[in-house]
């Protein structure tokens, strides 16, 4: 039986892989340098060597992102024509071992192969999985962060490859990313309540950057080193909030194209803040009828306390009044999660309710998984995409040229 198990699991990766390539294979057959990526990171490490490029903070960021400049010292050790295909595939890496940990480990959340199965398919291809972290160093701060919250649910089994390399995984995802150090407490919580090597080892893992991280942007912050390169920050406001709900937890289900044409052409702009009150408290309604339930089982009350806290990061963080994009990401698949636990575990009708709702996210997930994606720029090779080795081939013969990369025209490279 476990045999027939794991050739069931081999199978579930091969077809995720297979439409992970069907979503880009320009991108995968001739790399891309994407925005920051290329004009700064892989910049910084062409120009000032490896030991710059692995300790470089964005300044656009008030945080350490070492994903993000690995890749770019790496691809700076190939020749020029083919750097853009090292930063992809180090980009890729990092989903393919979330793939591979999803459908391989063991956790107290994934418990048998359809769970294995549903939730690769939402990692996939959820709404909230937005183009623009799509096979981008920069946005595999995302990945790395599902990633914890998957590992903080998974199983110790001694000798496991998983239980193994999972400190490791964790330390790399708090370097690279803020997101994933708010979890600290967590697992500091979980090893109190546990001490064993395991949680020993994530804990540790996850507090020696969470340290770095926060001694980093109190350090930034003090020094008003940060750059509000496209636009201001920290904003909070009720329209911000409104376009949190819209953005994280609507779309999340109804996509992009059916949540915009409710919200924008049903809607008027002063109905939109009493509907969203009617729906909140439906659901108030609705979660106390299963809250007994809910905080009884210990994966569903974590779920739901790490999708308010990482709510109220996206709020903060988030630019402009606007809280989309990659900041939306987390908390939404927090939410997905939350609901497919709810299905686990709630009986009766109940369960159609959560049944219904991730139905719509797979279904809306693959409407725009490629083609009827509102940025396709972000996937595919259109609308003036330069030619990378085109462009190596100008630079040699002028080395004042600045290389156009993805999302030109907006962004270039300058290499002087």
């Amino acid at each position: 039986m476990s045999y027939i198990n794991k050739n069931l699991k081999i199978i579930l990766l091969f077809i995720i892989l297979l439409l992970v390539f069907y979503r880009s294979p320009h991108i995968f057959l001739n790399g891309r340098f994407a925005a920051e990526e290329g004009a700064f990171f892989f910049r910084n490490s062409f120009l000032n060597g490896p030991l710059s490029g692995l300790f470089y903070v964005y300044e656009g960021s008030p945080y350490f992102n070492f994903w993000a400049n690995l890749s770019s010292v790496l691809a700076s050790f190939f020749p020029l024509e083919y750097a853009p295909l090292v930063t992809v595939y180090m980009a890729f890496l990092v989903q393919l071992y979330l793939l591979v940990f999803i459908i391989f480990s063991e956790s107290h959340f994934l418990i048998n192969f359809k769970d294995k199965v549903l939730i690769s398919l939402l990692v996939l291809i959820a709404p909230p999985m937005v183009a623009s972290v799509w096979l981008n160093t920069l946005t595999s701060q995302v990945y790395f962060t599902i990633l914890t919250i998957l590992i903080f649910f998974q199983k110790e089994i001694r000798d496991n490859f998983f239980s193994k390399i999972s400190p490791a995984i964790i330390f790399i995802s708090g370097l690279t990313s803020i997101l994933p150090c708010v979890l600290l407490p967590f697992f500091g919580y979980k090893y109190i309540n546990n001490k064993n090597k395991f949680n020993h080892l994530n804990f540790i893992s996850l507090l020696i950057p969470t340290l770095v991280q926060f001694f980093l942007y109190i350090y930034v912050k003090i020094s008003n080193l940060e750059l509000l390169l496209d636009g201001p920050r920290y904003i909070l406001s009720i329209n911000k909030l409104i376009n949190y709900f819209y953005n994280t937890v609507v779309k999340s289900f109804l996509g992009r194209d059916l949540t915009q044409k409710i919200y924008f052409d049903y809607i008027e702009n002063q109905y939109k803040f009493i509907i969203i009150l009617i729906i909140l408290i439906l659901l108030v309604f609705f979660l106390r009828k299963i809250f007994n339930k809910l905080i009884s089982d210990k994966t569903s009350l974590y779920l739901l306390i790490f999708f308010i806290i990482q709510s109220i990061l996206a709020i903060y963080a988030a630019k402009f009044e606007e809280v989309q994009g990659r900041y939306s990401v987390i908390p939404g698949m927090l939410l997905i999660f939350l609901i497919f636990r709810m299905y686990q575990i709630i009986p009766y009708w109940y369960k159609g309710v959560f049944a219904i709702l991730l139905s719509l996210s797979l279904i809306t997930g693959a409407y725009e998984y490629k083609f009827n994606n509102k940025y396709p720029q972000f996937l595919a090779c259109i609308e003036d995409c330069p030619n990378w080795k085109d462009e190596v081939q100008k630079w040699k013969e002028n080395n004042n040229y600045e290389l156009k990369i993805w999302y030109y025209p907006k962004w270039t490279m300058k290499l002087n």
